[in-house]
């Protein structure tokens, strides 16, 4: 599929190089040098542009062959990246879990102890009553 892209595109680049050639002969034809000059000048062109064109479709084809093959390799790492991201969002909730638990588990352990501090000394006030109502 992504061929017949690129193949459109060489059709659209060769077709400008096209006019390109033919727009420089025509400003050729006008300058003011003579037949000899224009024809070794226009004969220079155009051996220029075949060589520019000779390799075209094929390096085009290589070119897009190998973005695609980058393409393909920059979406298999950014899927790989993924993949660890949700790896570290699983390790972070458990951890955030696991610290909720032990926090649950010490704050009810605190409730214990401040509630046996607390009828402890309730013993103690009622034993000293006693003991002062005892005294007396």
């Amino acid at each position: 599929m992504y061929r017949d892209d690129y193949q459109e595109s060489g059709t659209s680049l060769l077709s400008f190089l096209a006019g390109t050639v033919i727009g420089a002969g025509i400003a050729l034809l006008y300058a003011p040098k003579t037949g000899k000059e224009t024809r070794e000048i226009l004969s220079d062109y155009s051996q220029d542009i075949r060589d520019k064109t000779a390799n075209f479709p094929g390096s085009a084809y290589t070119s897009a062959d190998s973005l695609v093959d980058r393409g393909r390799n920059l979406i298999d790492r950014g899927k790989d990246f993924i993949d660890r991201g949700k790896d570290f969002i699983e390790q972070g909730t458990d951890m955030v879990a696991s610290g909720k638990e032990y926090l649950d588990e010490k704050k009810h352990i605190l409730s214990e102890a401040i509630e046996a501090g607390k009828e402890a000394m309730q013993k103690e006030k009622e034993d000293l009553a006693s003991s002062l109502n005892t005294d007396e």
